[in-house]
C-alpha cells in the first residue's frame, strides 16, 4: 500500500509533518499494545504489516503479510483510527505508555491552552498558522479565536446555560430539555427548524445486549426472541424517545446510503422471516407498518411529518406479540406463579439485571422502557442507573447480564468487515478478564464461529464491490435471526446552536458538514463560524 501525504501541514510548534511522523506512529503504537486507545489496532497491526519504507519526504511504502484491502482504514478519521504522533516530541519520551503528553503539539487548528484540573471545562485556542492545517486547508476559513469546552451538567443545566448566552453548543439532551431550550432561547435551533429537529444520520445504533457468560438463559435464541417481542416498539419510540428517532433491527442506521445498501434490499427477507414457537409452527415476527404507526402518532400530537415515514422513523420493526413470547418461553420450560411472574426453567424467580447510564439520555430512556414493559410481561427488572466509569468497567470484565450500550456493524461506506471484526471468536475473551485484551471489542462475550467464516469470507472482498455488500447482507440475515442483540433505534443527535452570536452552524438547510462536532469533523464545522452581523 502506497501512501502519500500533504507536504504543507505541520505541527502546532513549527516542525513540518512528514513520513517520519507516520512511520514512527504506526512503531510506537505496534511496540506497545497496552497504550491508551490502542484498541484493536494491537491486533490487526502484528497480523497484516509486515514492514514500512520510506519511499520520499511525504511518502510511505506499506508491505502486507496477507491480503487486506481495508487496511487503509486504519488510518481514516474516524473512532479508533491510528492518530498521528510528532516523532521530534515522542522519541525523547522513555515510557510513552506512561507519558501524559500535557503540552501537546498537534495537527490541528486549535491548541489547549488552559484547562480546569478537576476536568470541568478546556480552553483552546486557534492556532496564528492555521492555514497550515488540516480544516484550515481545506475550508479556507479560520474560525472563531477561542473554542471553550465547559461541562455545565444534566439537560436542564444545558438548557438554562443556553437560555443565559453562556452556551453556543449543547448536545445529548433530553427531549423536554430541548423543548424548553426553543421556548426560552429564540435564536436556538437543531438540524431541523421543525420535528424531528434532531440530526438523524450519525452512523451509529443503540441496542439492548446480552452478556452470554452471565446465564445459559441468554445463550438460547428463543428467550432473546420473546424479549424482543414482548416489547413495544410504537410506544418506546413515541413515549420515551418522543418520536425523534428511526427505529432498525439491526445494528445499521436507516441512514439514506445504509437504507439503500441494506435496509431496503432486506425487506422482502424480513417480511418472510420466520421463527418456530412450536414443533412445526412458524411465525412471522416482522411488522413493515412500524413507521406509519409513528406517523400517525406524530400527526396526533399536531406535527407535520416531513417526507415519507420509512424516511423519518425508519422502515420497520418486531411485531408486538406478548401471547408469542409466552409460547417461546413455556416452549423452554418456563412458567408463571400464582400472580403470573415469571420463573425459570430451574422454578426460580427470573431477575433481569439491566445496567444503563442515566448520563446517556437515550440510552437510558430506552433502557427504562424495556424495563417497564418487561415487567408488565411479569418479569422482575433490575434497571441499574450507573455512573459511566462503573458501567464501562463492568463491560470491560463482564460484569453485568444486561447493557444498553451502542455500537454499530458498518463504516460510514457500508463496509461491515471493520467494525464486525471485534466480535471474531479469536478474540473471544471470557467474563472475568478484560474483553480488550485480544484486540476485541466483544463485551458481550458472544463465541461464534460462524461470525468468523463471514468474516474470513468478508476480508477477502474488495469493499467498495456489490458483492461485498451482498455478503454482508447474508451476515446481517443470520444476526439478525439469532437475535444477538435487540436493536432498538439508530442515533438522533439533539446538536443545538444558539445564533445570537455566531452564525454558519451546518443545519438541513447548510449541510456543507456534518454537525457532530465532538468527531473528527467537528473541525470543519468550527472553522466555517462567522460572527453574527
Amino acid at each position: 500500500m502506497d501512501v502519500t501525504l500533504r507536504d504543507n501541514l505541520y505541527w502546532s510548534d513549527g516542525v513540518q509533518f512528514t513520513a517520519d511522523d507516520l512511520i514512527f506512529s504506526v512503531e510506537t503504537v505496534q511496540a506497545h499494545p497496552e497504550m491508551p486507545g490502542s484498541g484493536g489496532l494491537s491486533a490487526q497491526l502484528p497480523q497484516y504489516l509486515d514492514s514500512m519504507e520510506k519511499t520520499g519526504d511525504f511518502a510511505v511504502k506499506f508491505t502486507l503479510k496477507e491480503t487486506n484491502p481495508r487496511f487503509h482504514t486504519i488510518f481514516e478519521a474516524r473512532w479508533n483510527g491510528l492518530y498521528m504522533m510528532p516523532k521530534h516530541i515522542w522519541e525523547t519520551v522513555e515510557d510513552p505508555v506512561t507519558f501524559r503528553f500535557e503540552n501537546p503539539v498537534v495537527l490541528g487548528a486549535y491548541l489547549p491552552t488552559q484547562f480546569d484540573p478537576n476536568g470541568y471545562w478546556e480552553l483552546f485556542e486557534r492556532r496564528e498558522d492555521w492555514d497550515r492545517t488540516p480544516a484550515g486547508i481545506i475550508t479556507g476559513n479560520p474560525g472563531p479565536k477561542y473554542v471553550l469546552l465547559i461541562f455545565y451538567g444534566d439537560s436542564t443545566k444545558k438548557a438554562i446555560a443556553m437560555s443565559r448566552g453562556e452556551l453556543d453548543v449543547y448536545f445529548d439532551v433530553d427531549y423536554e430539555a430541548f423543548e424548553t431550550t426553543l421556548d426560552t432561547t429564540p435564536t436556538a435551533r437543531s438540524w431541523y427548524t421543525e420535528f424531528p429537529w434532531a440530526y438523524p444520520n450519525e452512523v451509529d445504533t443503540r441496542h439492548l445486549t446480552f452478556n452470554f457468560d452471565s446465564d445459559p438463559l441468554y445463550q438460547n435464541k428463543d428467550v432473546r426472541w420473546a424479549l424482543a417481542l414482548a416489547l413495544n416498539i410504537v410506544d418506546l419510540q413515541t413515549e420515551y424517545i418522543g418520536g425523534v428517532a428511526k427505529v432498525t433491527v439491526m445494528p445499521v442506521p436507516p441512514t439514506q446510503l445504509m437504507s439503500k445498501l441494506y435496509h431496503e434490499p432486506m425487506q422482502e427477507w424480513l417480511n418472510n422471516l420466520e421463527i418456530e414457537i412450536e414443533p412445526g409452527e412458524m411465525y412471522k415476527p416482522y411488522d413493515p407498518t412500524v413507521p406509519e404507526q409513528i406517523a400517525a402518532w406524530a400527526e396526533a400530537q399536531g406535527y407535520t411529518v416531513p417526507g415519507e415515514p420509512v424516511d423519518v422513523f425508519g422502515w420497520g420493526w418486531w411485531k408486538y406479540a406478548p401471547d408469542v413470547a409466552e409460547r417461546l418461553l413455556i416452549k423452554n420450560g418456563f412458567s408463571r406463579d400464582g400472580n403470573g411472574k415469571w420463573l425459570r426453567p430451574d422454578g426460580e424467580p427470573w431477575t433481569i439485571d439491566l445496567m444503563s447510564p442515566p448520563d446517556e439520555n437515550d440510552a437510558f430512556r430506552m433502557g427504562t422502557a424495556a424495563a417497564d414493559m418487561w415487567s408488565d410481561f411479569g418479569i422482575d427488572i433490575n434497571l441499574q442507573g450507573l455512573e459511566r466509569s462503573v458501567w464501562d468497567q463492568n463491560h470491560v470484565v463482564g460484569q453485568f447480564q444486561m447493557s444498553t450500550p451502542w455500537h454499530v456493524f458498518v463504516l460510514p461506506s457500508g463496509d461491515v468487515w471493520p467494525q464486525l471484526r471485534s466480535w471474531d471468536p479469536k478474540y473471544y475473551v471470557p467474563s472475568g478478564e478484560d474483553y480488550r485484551s485480544l484486540g476485541g471489542g466483544n463485551e458481550e462475550r458472544i463465541n461464534d464461529p460462524k461470525i468468523g467464516e463471514y468474516l474470513d469470507a468478508m476480508a477477502q472482498l474488495n469493499p467498495d464491490s456489490e458483492e461485498n455488500y451482498a455478503l454482508n447482507r447474508e451476515f446481517l440475515e443470520y444476526w439478525v435471526e439469532n437475535m444477538y442483540f435487540i436493536s432498538v433505534i439508530g442515533f438522533k443527535k439533539f446538536v443545538t446552536w444558539d445564533e445570537r452570536y455566531w452564525t454558519g452552524f451546518p443545519t438541513s438547510e447548510n449541510p456543507n458538514y456534518m454537525p457532530l462536532y465532538w468527531f473528527q469533523g467537528g473541525k470543519f464545522a468550527f472553522a466555517d463560524l462567522e460572527p453574527t452581523q
